[in-house]
């Protein structure tokens, strides 16, 4: 009886809009059912309709896979974390909803490639030049909807196949001095970055490479539209810079950088209200390799939906391999969180966003933070 009613949602699920995403499509099918694992286990004509609308909605993203694997060999994949999805999502004591996402079929080497070296020098355990005790700062605040600098935060971007992280963090952290000066929405280059900087292009980089790259550059880099990215997020053969915007106003108010004091986040909060967004390096986790705790962070930030991201135990000091920036705090549910933009497109995440757990240093968002603007 129970398959009978599967096949009968089947039919028609096979009306749904393709407006639909993956995970309201699964939701819906699954929304009575009782034992969802189960189900999934032992209807092998489910899981393959649900990889079909799967495929369906992204299409453009599978012509793009690194590795051509038989169907069945996606469909394992697939099946595997749509099982981790749901068993996750059924925890009442989770702070955070996963859903299915173009990664969802991906090897995990092609995830692993969004990842990558992030280079990161000593921390910083000097005490903060400005203490800033005597600021006061709201309980939230969101660059992404506030009045003081319009356009501050730019639309997500996509990084695509590439370890490119810090150079659309750079740009991220950038962004804002841009609108003051400019008082207009500039999305700046990260392709520039990627061809152009001391970093390593798709093999990593770190945030004193793509800066001092910006500085020794007279404080210049590209708009986006002057020095698009490459389709697939890949490096060019050679640098192709022409029409640069500066980001200073003289020589007595340039573009410079500080690097915060580790695992202060009372300060980073004093920071990012007072001054703007925040660069820093974060481990999401790494899928190759025997290290359960390091594929269970990349599980669960890879396929991340809403809520604050807390994972208990998560390293703060070693597998740096992502760069994302802060745009804002608040609490949800009372627990506090950073919200942050990161770099895999739009429909990852919260529309490219996550909330991340505050004042625990969760998976090293405090260890290496920074700065950068006009002072």
């Amino acid at each position: 009886m129970e398959y009978l009613r599967h096949l009968l949602i089947l039919c028609l699920l096979g009306y749904v809009s393709s407006s639909v995403t993956v995970q309201e499509y699964v939701d819906k099918l699954l929304v009575n059912t009782n034992n969802k694992i189960a189900t999934i286990e032992s209807n092998p004509e489910l899981v393959n309709r649900i990889y079909h609308y799967f495929k369906e909605q992204y299409s453009q993203e599978h012509s793009n896979k690194l590795v051509d694997f038989k169907r069945s060999k996606r469909v394992e994949i697939f099946k595997s974390n749509l099982k981790y999805v749901i068993e996750h999502n059924e925890n009442p004591s989770t702070t955070f909803k996963l859903k299915l996402n173009e990664m969802s079929d991906w090897t995990d080497n092609e995830r692993d490639q969004l990842r990558t070296n992030i280079q990161n020098g000593p921390v910083n355990t000097k005490e903060p030049v400005e203490s800033r005790d005597e600021i006061i700062v709201p309980d939230e605040f969101d660059w992404t909807n506030q009045t003081r600098v319009p356009y501050a935060v730019t639309p997500v971007k996509n990084q695509r196949h590439c370890g490119s992280c810090y150079a659309f963090a750079m740009v991220g952290a950038l962004e804002k001095t841009y609108a003051e000066l400019y008082n207009q929405s500039g999305p700046l280059s990260p392709q520039e970055l990627i061809d152009c900087s001391d970093a390593n292009g798709c093999e990593g980089g770190s945030f004193e490479d793509t800066f001092n790259y910006v500085q020794r550059n007279g404080d210049k880099i590209s708009l986006e539209k002057d020095y698009p990215s490459t389709s697939d997020g890949k490096q060019n053969e050679k640098c192709l810079r022409t029409n640069q915007t500066t980001l200073s106003l003289n020589p007595k108010y340039r573009l410079q950088y500080e690097q915060l004091q580790t695992e202060n986040e009372d300060h980073m909060k004093k920071v990012l209200y007072h001054r703007g967004p925040i660069y820093f390096s974060f481990n999401c986790g790494k899928r190759e390799g025997n290290d359960t705790m390091l594929r269970d962070v990349s599980n669960k930030f890879d396929h991340y939906a809403s809520g604050v991201f807390d994972v208990p135990g998560c390293p703060t000091h070693r597998n740096m391999n992502h760069a994302l920036v802060i745009v804002g705090y608040g609490t949800e549910n009372g627990v506090e969180f950073w919200k942050v933009k990161n770099s895999w497109g739009a429909t990852w995440g919260d529309h490219g966003y996550l909330k991340i757990k505050r004042n625990d240093n969760m998976c090293g968002i405090a260890t290496w933070p920074y700065y950068t603007g006009l002072f």
